[in-house]
């Protein structure tokens, strides 16, 4: 990686792997067949690329990524992820962008994961090849010590306070936005953002924040599997509220 004005840090997140097999555990409580699950692997085989040798997906994106000069001019920051298909031949596709810093790093990051397609061990199901969802995500920051879970709680606490002290959904949502820019594994922030969107009737958005809050926390689609989707919300305010009145 060719070093701009920003430093850059990633983790892989494993979610429709962790997904399954929460659901699985339950599958076995009830006397059904396990399944059994392996992630794609990344690299299948060594790696070397401009005299740099990765041994996982991490250092290879840390290593080939660069940060476009648009974007670090505008000093743009937060955690990219970005998912795709690692196919049953270990070829990568269907990238899409969960969560984006600007859209030069989308295609930056997407860029450089599509050089790897082909050299993923694929993920299998009991033994066998099997096309298989991951994600990568990568924090994009101006220096190391640079403290992105602060900056995302004082967004949080500004959306919150004009949500519930202001009644303002229509100024909450670009403090939300920005938190979750920052933090977009954040459960407590994404559920404040998707009452907010619900509370703006953007049902569109308010549900596609509900499914990420139910793929990083499967056991909340079952504490809330016999509610309406009107009872969902109002029972999810509810807990937003006094989450926030409890951190006053």
């Amino acid at each position: 990686m060719k070093p701009k004005v920003f430093s850059i840090s990633l983790t892989v997140i494993l979610i429709m792997t962790v997904a399954h097999m929460s659901a699985q555990e339950r599958l076995n409580e009830r006397g059904i067949l396990p399944i059994y699950i392996t992630p794609p692997i990344f690299p299948a085989t060594e790696v070397v690329v401009h005299g740099q040798e990765a041994a996982s997906i991490n250092e290879y994106l840390f290593q080939h990524v660069e940060y476009p000069l648009a974007t670090a001019q505008k000093h743009y920051m937060g955690t990219e992820v970005v998912r795709f298909k690692v196919s049953a031949e270990g070829e990568l596709s269907s990238y899409e962008v969960i969560n984006s810093v600007s859209p030069e790093i989308d295609e930056e990051v997407i860029r450089i994961l599509a050089t790897t397609s082909g050299n993923w061990i694929p993920g299998t199901i009991n033994g066998i090849p099997s096309a298989q969802t991951r994600e990568v995500s990568m924090v994009f920051k101006p220096h190391p010590k640079y403290d992105l879970v602060r900056d995302a709680r004082e967004y949080q606490d500004k959306g919150n306070r004009m949500m519930f002290i202001k009644d303002h959904p229509g100024r909450a949502i670009k403090y939300y936005n920005r938190a979750v820019k920052l933090l977009p594994y954040e459960e407590s922030i994404l559920a404040a953002r998707c009452l907010c969107r619900y509370e703006m009737g953007d049902q569109k958005g308010a549900l596609e924040d509900l499914d990420r809050i139910i793929a990083l926390n499967p056991e909340i689609k079952e504490r809330f599997k016999n509610a309406s989707q009107d009872e969902y919300f109002s029972r999810l305010k509810t807990e937003v509220e006094q989450d926030f009145i409890s951190a006053r």
